[in-house]
């Protein structure tokens, strides 16, 4: 049975364990999104900016690794910060327009810094209720 919520945190030694949840593989992208930046910035981020993504993988898992690299070097190098997701996967290719702002790190506060997800433990999974997926993050 998948985990009403869209995310959890998993026990894990030294890194960052998420189990996400989505009705859908879009649902479940975008659920991983919001699981990464949740984790990582504390306060109201302006909604300003617009960013475009497409990727294509070889796996479902591949393209979500993609994905959450893609998210994580948005925010490292040009301090972006999605707010609001549209995300369409279909197969083993995404494309996303996001809505979000800049960190600002007078107003905003990195509570934990992700570095980058591992293929550790990773897998996506679907049952009748829907996709869940198990990520685990350098931090």
């Amino acid at each position: 049975m998948i985990n009403p919520d869209p995310f959890r945190y998993l026990d894990h030694t030294a890194d960052l364990g998420v189990e996400v949840t989505g009705k859908t593989l879009s649902e479940l992208f975008v659920n991983t999104g919001r699981a990464i930046f949740e984790t990582m910035v504390a306060g109201p981020v302006l909604i300003n900016r617009t960013a475009s993504i497409r990727l294509s993988a070889d796996t479902r898992e591949d393209l979500l690794l993609d994905w959450c690299r893609e998210l994580l070097y948005r925010f490292a190098v040009r301090s972006f910060v999605p707010q609001r997701y549209d995300v369409k996967v279909d197969g083993r290719s995404l494309s996303a327009r996001l809505r979000g702002g800049r960190f600002d790190p007078i107003r905003d506060t990195v509570k934990m810094e992700i570095k980058n997800p591992t293929y550790h433990h990773l897998e996506i999974s679907e049952s009748s209720s829907g996709f869940k997926a198990v990520i685990v993050f350098d931090v």
